[in-house]
C-alpha cells in the first residue's frame, strides 16, 4: 500500500506544527469567530475546518478571515480541528508559519506556529485542535 503525498506530509510533521488547547465559551448565541493566516508572502495554503467530524470548510485556499464556526452554546463540549498544508514558494526563506485566532468566547485566543522546510516547494502540515468548554 502506498502512502499518498498528503498522508506523507502529515507523517513528517513534528510537535512544532501540532497544537491542542481549550477555549472557554459561555452558553449564549454569541458567535465564535476564527481567523487563520498562513505565513508571509510566498506561502500558499489550503485548510479544512472540522467541528466534531462535520466539515465547516473544505479545501479553503489562503487566509481564513472572520469565519464563524458556531455559537458558544452550539460549540460547548465539541472539538474544532483545523488542518492546514502550507507550501513554501518564496525564494528568500524556507520558513513557513501559521497564525490562528478565536474571538467571541470569554477572552480572545491566539497561537502562532512556525516550521522551516528543507527547500523551496516543500510543504509543512499544521494541525490545531481546540476543545470548547463552558466557563462556568
Amino acid at each position: 500500500m502506498s502512502i499518498t503525498p498528503l498522508k506523507k506530509v502529515f507523517a513528517d510533521t513534528t510537535g512544532k506544527t501540532n497544537h491542542y488547547d481549550e477555549y472557554k465559551v459561555d452558553l449564549s448565541d454569541s458567535p465564535i469567530v476564527m481567523n487563520l493566516f498562513p505565513g508571509t508572502t510566498g506561502q500558499s495554503a489550503v485548510s479544512d475546518v472540522i467541528i466534531d467530524s462535520t466539515r465547516k470548510g473544505s479545501n479553503i485556499q489562503g487566509s481564513i478571515t472572520d469565519f464563524t464556526i458556531g455559537t458558544g452554546n452550539s460549540l460547548v463540549n465539541k472539538f474544532l480541528e483545523v488542518y492546514t498544508i502550507i507550501t513554501d514558494v518564496a525564494t528568500d526563506t524556507n520558513l513557513t508559519s501559521l497564525d490562528f485566532s478565536l474571538t467571541g468566547g470569554i477572552a480572545p485566543y491566539r497561537y502562532k506556529m512556525e516550521r522551516t522546510v528543507q527547500q523551496q516547494g516543500d510543504s509543512a502540515a499544521y494541525k490545531i485542535t481546540i476543545f470548547f468548554t463552558d466557563f462556568s
